[in-house]
């Protein structure tokens, strides 16, 4: 059980681009943001990234039709990334799996430290895999709660054993 608990937590740690980073270099590196159109509001510290956009901090990326960026007074707060899916990937320090999630919307609260997955949302890394309707993760708290979006849509968990371990070597 504690082997579970542990791949979805490190499988969904890697969510908050501002606070946390898988990859140890990524959070000194720019912010790189590719979209058809933008709307920047310096006095709120908000940007509306509309069309196809791509936002690239290292080896962050993160995928949608609309991205919103909330940095008052120059710092990260809040990203809001929307999509037919939303699209997310990292890679982490010394694993060599990608992290990839995918939802209709994904929230980055960076000052709570939560991550908020909703509309048929999974997040995968190599074969494990977390899948549910509402995804919510809490790095400060290291709990993650999932829900299906109904009777007939459950959770689901798919955790493949440690391929390191062989049934010679345990």
């Amino acid at each position: 059980m504690l082997q579970i608990k542990a791949v979805i937590i490190l499988a969904c740690y890697m969510l908050l681009p501002a606070s946390v980073y898988a990859l140890s270099t990524d959070r000194h590196q720019p912010i790189k943001i590719k979209a058809d159109s933008v709307y920047l509001n310096e006095k709120t510290g908000i940007s509306i990234y509309k069309g196809n956009v791509i936002f690239v901090q290292g080896s962050l990326i993160l995928k949608g039709n609309r991205v919103e960026v909330y940095q008052p007074k120059g710092t990260v707060s809040k990203i809001i990334v929307t999509g037919n899916p939303a699209r997310f990937q990292q890679q982490q320090d010394n694993v060599k799996e990608l992290v990839h999630a995918e939802a209709g919307k994904m929230e980055f609260i960076t000052k709570d430290e939560r991550v908020y997955l909703s509309q048929n949302a999974f997040v995968s890394q190599g074969e494990n895999l977390l899948k549910g309707n509402k995804i919510e993760y809490n790095t400060r708290t290291s709990t993650i709660s999932a829900k299906g979006k109904d009777k007939g849509n459950r959770v689901t968990t798919v955790i493949e054993p440690d391929s390191q371990k062989t049934p010679n070597n345990q």
